[in-house]
């Protein structure tokens, strides 16, 4: 099924982006026209997240959002043919604040969103650091597209850790100077050890074991959001939020994340993954 995947996919990914983007906007005209895939869910975030917009205003943010939603996919399948000088052109960052960490001897844990293009991100960041790159993801359920999108991630040498080997990975990863990139908005299915917090007018869960194991390590914690240019052209922005976190209470590292995330969502409405039923859950009584 994996080399099936390979061969179907691999003359798609060929193509030239242009060609491509006409693909993503016909699969955008089904996906959101035709099929409505979790349309109320976008519209019912979108919503909540911007009391002070009106319907039009919402529509317009929810059609531009699948736009996005879609490029995201097309991009994420042209990691298969895309040469490293073409992605750094097109995806760029301020890569000196890891260089930096680098130089200091210091581990540094890298948070972001779901904030379009996050694929790219993880591997345009293998391909301009000098530590090792390494992510946390949670293994697909079919064994053949779980290998067909790490090879994606992993093309340039970077380290998925699964959710479900955690401990093996992190002992390794430990013997080495590296940097780990979490998109720490993942919605927990466990909510045992989270942080409710605020978020974009709501309460929602968040990990708060990432704080802890950064704490843990004394890793420097760095905020990052990704800006689109225009399409298919992005930017990395990072800033650091404290040298060691061992420094800081775990609680001010989670929320000064969300804050980071709540504004980069401001300026940016149309790039975030709305599809998430991010506020599913419901704070628990004492």
């Amino acid at each position: 099924m994996y080399y099936l995947l390979l061969i179907l996919f691999y003359p798609i990914a060929a193509l030239p982006l242009r060609v491509l983007y006409v693909l993503s906007d016909v699969l955008c005209f089904f996906i959101y026209r035709v099929f409505g895939y979790r349309v109320a869910v976008v519209k019912d975030n979108l919503r909540h997240a911007f009391p002070d917009k009106d319907e039009a205003a919402i529509d317009a943010i929810a059609k531009a959002f699948y736009k996005n939603f879609c490029d995201q996919w097309i991009e994420m399948l042209k990691l298969l043919s895309v040469s490293d000088k073409e992605l750094t052109r097109r995806f760029t960052g301020n890569w000196e604040i890891l260089e930096q960490l680098r130089q200091e001897n210091r581990n540094a844990y890298v948070l972001m969103g779901h904030t379009f293009n996050w694929e790219w991100a993880n591997v345009v960041s293998q391909l301009n650091i000098r530590q090792q790159m390494a992510g946390v993801y949670l293994p697909l359920e079919n064994k053949a597209f779980d290998r067909f999108v790490l090879k994606l991630r992993n093309r340039a040498g970077g380290m998925m850790i699964s959710m479900k080997a955690r401990k093996e990975a992190f002992a390794k990863l430990q013997s080495k100077l590296h940097v780990l990139g979490l998109i720490a908005d993942q919605n927990p299915s466990n909510l045992n050890n989270v942080l409710w917090v605020n978020f974009m007018h709501r309460e929602a869960p968040f990990f708060i074991g990432l704080a802890y194991m950064a704490q843990k390590n004394k890793a420097a914690v760095v905020l990052s959001k990704i800006i689109k240019t225009k399409r298919g052209h992005y930017k990395l922005i990072m800033e650091r939020l404290c040298d060691d976190a061992s420094a800081m209470q775990a609680e001010d590292i989670v929320c000064a994340y969300v804050a980071h995330l709540e504004q980069q969502i401001q300026e940016q409405p149309t790039n975030y993954m709305w599809t998430h039923r991010r506020w599913k859950h419901t704070k628990p009584t004492a």
